[in-house]
């Protein structure tokens, strides 16, 4: 009978708890800024249209880098495949910045860190 009861608490207890639990790392970030800024910034500058790495920084506008609405998009869409997330259109429109991406890759509970 006490084995029982023991068992079915540790069973209830599996349950329903999650088999993870995600909390913010580093003042209220998922994810390490500076990480998401390298990881997106190489991303960057691998793409077809940047000819001088030397021009891409965190606080310089996408349309200053020579990127137009497309490249932006897919340069966003590598930057999903990288993280495992998915950005709305709505978000990627609003990304004028590569610190404004960081923000919301970093705020996202479940941005892969690996």
């Amino acid at each position: 009978m006490f084995l029982t009861r023991i068992l079915s608490k540790q069973v209830l207890r599996r349950f329903f708890q999650p088999d993870y639990v995600v909390i913010p790392r580093h003042e209220g970030h998922f994810v390490d800024p500076e990480d998401v800024t390298k990881r997106i910034v190489n991303i960057i500058r691998a793409h077809d249209r940047i000819k001088d790495p030397k021009i891409v920084t965190e606080d310089r506008p996408l349309k200053e880098m020579g990127l137009d609405d497309l490249d932006t998009a897919e340069i966003f869409l590598e930057v999903e495949k990288d993280f495992f997330m998915e950005f709305s259109d709505e978000q990627v429109e609003s990304f004028k910045t590569i610190k404004d991406a960081v923000n919301v890759v970093s705020h996202h509970r479940f941005a892969d860190t690996y």
